[in-house]
């Protein structure tokens, strides 16, 4: 007689699977966790939530924009004038409601996506506590983009200048 392997009860080999399949997505979901950390982007959207009507000093109209840049909640007004001058005016808001201290380093600029240009620089002033404005003349018509560089992240808003 030969000896006999013993075989194992199928409640055995259920329990190991089940812990194979969960052992299995846990290590799928830490992966996932540390792939994230090379894929963070360093560009956010800020999206048009509304219109402006066409009013004296803005006789093409605006926009509403908002969005969130990295911690900073962003809440800004873009219009447009016959001249094709555009002016900004934005709030930067922190997590805890708590404006953008003056020392924080803001810098934008405007270029077109679509086009080989370089970016136009664009001076800003505080005009308060998380509060910046900020105009220029734009050259020609077309798709223009803000681009609201802050530490760390830059915000993206794009824009439709017609003739």
């Amino acid at each position: 007689m030969s000896p006999s392997t013993p075989s194992r009860p199928p409640a055995a080999r259920q329990a190991r699977l089940i812990a194979l399949v969960i052992g299995g997505l846990f290590l799928l979901l830490i992966l996932g966790f540390i792939a994230m950390v090379f894929t963070v982007r360093d560009e956010a959207r800020l999206n048009a939530v509304g219109r402006i009507a066409a009013a004296p000093g803005a006789e093409r109209g605006g926009l509403v924009f908002h969005g969130t840049a990295n911690i900073w909640e962003v809440r800004g007004r873009m219009t447009l004038d016959e001249q094709r001058q555009v002016r900004f005016s934005f709030d930067l808001i922190g997590p805890t409601a708590q404006p953008a201290p003056p020392a924080l380093e803001v810098a934008l600029s405007l270029d077109m996506p679509d086009r080989d240009r370089a970016p136009i620089p664009l001076p800003h002033t505080l005009t308060g506590l998380g509060g910046y404005a900020a105009s220029a003349l734009l050259p020609e018509p077309g798709r223009w983009r803000l681009r609201l560089h802050l530490p760390e992240i830059t915000g993206l808003f794009e824009f439709e200048v017609d003739r």
